[in-house]
């Protein structure tokens, strides 16, 4: 038998999908951000899930 080939599975795949509707300001602010800090809109918007988690865990 030969190994498998291809990429490892990820440890925490992102494989759920959330369809939301937004206002085109909202996304404009979303598109900035990701281009100031140099990320995916994804990491934008888990960013600031995890900012709005912790000022509830206060």
């Amino acid at each position: 038998m030969s190994p498998r080939t291809g990429r490892p599975p990820k440890e925490n795949p992102r494989n759920i999908n959330l369809n939301i509707r937004i206002s085109k300001n909202e996304s404009e602010l979303i598109k900035e951000c990701s281009d100031k800090l140099n990320l995916t809109r994804t990491d934008v918007i888990i960013k600031g899930v995890n900012l709005v988690k912790s000022e509830i865990d206060k």
